[in-house]
């Protein structure tokens, strides 16, 4: 396969991130993609079964690191791509393959109220085996909900 285009591109990590099950599971959709500044936005409805605590309606905070760790890695995952330069297509997609988190913190900020939550990820530093990159979870009322830093191997 030949490199695909930036268009391209954006289709494939988009295909990626809605075969990932677990993204289903919560209702994690991918927004935007800037290749560019390397961003990604992603986006959930609040549901029954993503509460945490009952009795006030708040997101579970496993849904919450969960979603801050998806947004990261796909973000570093485009970043490594971008990285990994003129190797070739296949070279690429079998290191990118074996990307995973090695470290992630994660800071609740607020309680995770509301009914439509958008996490963004950006990248902080990408090198030749690690990818730091930096997530913030908001809220429909503009409200930051979690913040987090994470590493990824690839």
């Amino acid at each position: 396969m030949s490199e695909p285009s930036p268009g391209e591109f954006r289709d494939l990590v988009k295909g990626f991130f809605e075969q990932i099950p677990f993204n289903r599971q919560i209702g994690l959709e991918m927004r935007e993609l800037d290749l560019e500044a390397l961003r990604l936005s992603a986006s959930f409805e609040l549901r029954p079964e993503l509460i945490g605590n009952v009795w006030k309606n708040i997101l579970h905070g496993g849904v919450i690191a969960t979603a801050l760790d998806t947004v990261g890695g796909l973000t570093a995952m485009v970043a490594a791509y971008q990285r990994l330069g003129d190797i070739s297509w296949r070279e690429k997609t079998e290191r990118l393959s074996k990307l995973g988190t090695v470290d992630m913190r994660v800071d609740y900020l607020k309680p995770g109220r509301g009914q439509h939550f958008i996490c963004q990820g950006s990248i902080l530093r990408t090198g030749n085996k690690l990818v730091v990159a930096r997530m913030e979870l908001v809220n429909d009322a503009g409200e930051l909900i979690a913040t987090g830093t994470a590493t990824y191997l690839y």
